[in-house]
């Protein structure tokens, strides 16, 4: 399991003509990079579900001006996470577990409220 330790609203944008909130998550375990997070609303229940994620290997000392060039983020496809990759397989189970952390972490759930609100544009 990712254990989350810190994660940070950073903006809103659009990926695929989906408006979509990232996020930034870092974790203190040995051997884990920061993630980027893209969660949206889910038409269908209203609630909020993880679109897309990047795993980053930014070193904030050298990559200051944060650029996405030089492969400092790399796409985590949906069959990985929760896959061999991570620590514990669990596919499915982990990925909900994941994203019910990350809701709960912090005022995410608040920000996520307010950038992305039911019924909103």
């Amino acid at each position: 399991m990712y254990n989350i330790s810190k994660a940070e609203f950073r903006r809103l944008t659009d990926l695929a003509g989906l408006r979509c909130a990232e996020i930034e998550v870092s974790s203190d375990d040995a051997g884990s990079e920061d993630l980027l997070v893209y969660v949206a609303r889910a038409k269908q229940t209203g609630d909020y579900e993880i679109v897309h994620m990047y795993s980053t290997k930014i070193d904030p000392q050298i990559d200051w001006y944060n650029e996405n060039l030089n492969n400092a983020y790399e796409e985590i496809a949906e069959e990985d996470f929760g896959a061999a990759t991570w620590p514990e397989a669990g596919g499915e189970v982990q990925r909900e577990n994941f994203r019910q952390s990350l809701l709960s972490y912090g005022n995410i759930s608040e920000k996520l409220e307010q950038m992305l609100p039911k019924g909103g544009a």
